[in-house]
């Protein structure tokens, strides 16, 4: 009612601006295991922002429909209002934010990701957002933000009835201090109010250096660095723990250099989400095996390297561990070493991208792993593009007869400048966990299983945007701005459309 009534106030005024987005995805196919036959399903969702003046106002609907009796769903899943004035902001509603880098609490949303619950069987967006409100205020010396909100239980989808989203509460805010020079000072705090159990509270102390105004003092050019630093604490209601994040950047002509440290130990808060210290690949099997972090106790390093040539391309390199102590005497082991050289032209009208990365993730069952790629993309006339992309990886786990398997992803693409393409993809993978099939409770499956799909794409302007997918999707774990997630598989037709206004 607040933000319809904001809406009311300041409709009709001349500096007064309506933005509605819209993003509809329909289906019609089935979840292997999970549905016998095909259904058809609709998902809507709509958002509605209007800014007048220091006055920003918005809101957003989901809905959803099904073959299936029992998972329609209609909601208005967010509302706010937020005022900003110069240096000062007060939002009211759904909101989001991060104290410090994550360590005590980061309320987020992945823009464009649509999940499917396998327990509800409702596709809906999974925001972390908080709902309740949060003053700032930011200048060139002085940060100072306090909050207060309901976190929401984003594994739940939204009208889901007889089930609250939002029992908990958390309050905190994060003040920083900028000296003169380059150094900055400060520190976060929550607290935590879970519904049915004692509450808990977390702080952390922080500390930035930018070397940029130290190089130019010692007569250094072309050079620039940071330092950024952050100790966390927890305690009250649960034991006690804490949380360690340390990151150096530094860069000199066209070398790069970054370096980074986390140790977290009992740190799961519910409202946090430390920094992971893990590459994210854009590589579509290196992305399936990204190593999802575990706060209750992991502690590693991050280290990556780049080159740039001019008007050559650049090379990447890049080493993450960690470790899991589970117990006594039960440790599992995570590492990686990625190396890629990228070309911007190796050949007339060529570019590409060559890579390899080894490793092993014991936390999950991946005690060995070989994975390597090539992409080329060639530029022909009239601005069309045409690409391939090969990828094979090569796996070990700890079970399975036999225990190596092999992934293979492979697409050709055609882009055309106007705004429309296509895609043909194949994967195909010979691991346990995807060939066996789970409802035959005496065979193991051990034949490759392999997924076709194409992919059309079509643009138009600034408003339109479709997707249409028609075939095989493989399910897994998908990982986006350092965050995954898991994907259901699905058989058929997907169609999605993004409309602005």
């Amino acid at each position: 009612m607040l933000v319809l009534s904001l809406l009311a106030l300041f409709y009709g005024r001349a500096d007064a601006q309506v933005a509605v987005s819209s993003l509809t995805e329909a289906q019609r196919g089935r979840v292997p295991g999970a549905d016998s036959t095909s259904l058809a399903t609709l998902y809507e969702q709509v958002n509605v922002d209007y800014t007048a003046g220091d006055v920003q106002a918005g809101l957003r609907a989901e809905a959803f429909r099904s073959q299936t009796g029992g998972r329609g769903m209609v909601s208005l899943s967010q509302k706010y209002v937020r005022w900003t004035h110069g240096l000062a902001s007060l939002v009211a509603g759904n909101y989001y934010a991060m104290l410090g880098r994550g360590l005590t609490l980061r309320a987020f949303e992945l823009p464009g990701v649509v999940l499917e619950s396998p327990g509800y069987r409702r596709r809906y967006t999974p925001s972390e957002d908080l709902e309740g409100g949060m003053a700032s205020w930011t200048g060139n010396r002085v940060m100072a933000r306090a909050l207060i909100g309901r976190p929401v239980k984003s594994d739940v989808p939204p009208g889901v009835a007889d089930v609250d989203r939002r029992t908990d509460w958390v309050a905190g805010g994060e003040m920083r201090f900028r000296s003169a020079g380059s150094l900055t000072l400060g520190g976060t705090a929550v607290n935590l109010r879970p519904e049915g159990r004692e509450a808990s509270w977390a702080w952390s102390g922080l500390a930035g250096l930018d070397f940029l105004p130290i190089l130019h003092t010692l007569g250094v050019k072309d050079a620039s660095g940071d330092f950024y630093g952050e100790y966390a604490r927890r305690g009250g209601g649960a034991e006690a723990g804490y949380g360690v994040y340390l990151s150096v950047n530094a860069a000199v002509r066209g070398l790069g250099l970054s370096v980074e440290y986390k140790d977290y130990d009992d740190f799961a808060l519910g409202v946090n989400d430390p920094p992971s210290l893990v590459r994210e690949h854009s590589a579509a099997l290196l992305n399936r095996t990204t190593h999802v972090l575990l706060p209750l106790n992991e502690r590693g390093y991050q280290a990556e390297l780049t080159y740039v040539l001019s008007d050559v391309g650049t090379v990447t390199a890049n080493l993450s561990r960690g470790r899991n102590a589970l117990g006594a005497g039960f440790e599992t082991v995570f590492d990686e070493r990625y190396l890629a050289v990228e070309m911007d032209r190796f050949y007339p009208d060529f570019s590409g991208l060559a890579f390899f990365d080894w490793g092993r993730d014991e936390l999950e069952g991946m005690l060995d792993r070989r994975t390597g790629g090539v992409l080329l993309e060639r530029e022909m006339a009239g601005g069309q593009r045409l690409s391939a992309d090969f990828q094979v990886q090569r796996g070990r786990r700890p079970f399975g007869h036999p225990d190596a398997f092999t992934d293979t992803y492979a697409s050709v693409s055609w882009q055309h400048p106007a705004g429309f393409g296509a895609a043909l993809v194949m994967e195909r993978s010979s691991d346990i966990l995807e060939t066996d099939d789970a409802g035959t409770l005496t065979q193991i499956e051990t034949d490759p299983r392999t997924w076709w799909a194409v992919n059309l794409n079509a643009r138009l302007g600034s408003r339109y945007e479709a997707l249409l997918l028609v075939g095989k999707r493989r399910g897994g774990t998908a990982c986006t701005s350092g965050t995954c997630y898991q994907v259901l598989p699905y058989n058929g037709v997907e169609a999605r459309m993004t409309t602005r206004f």
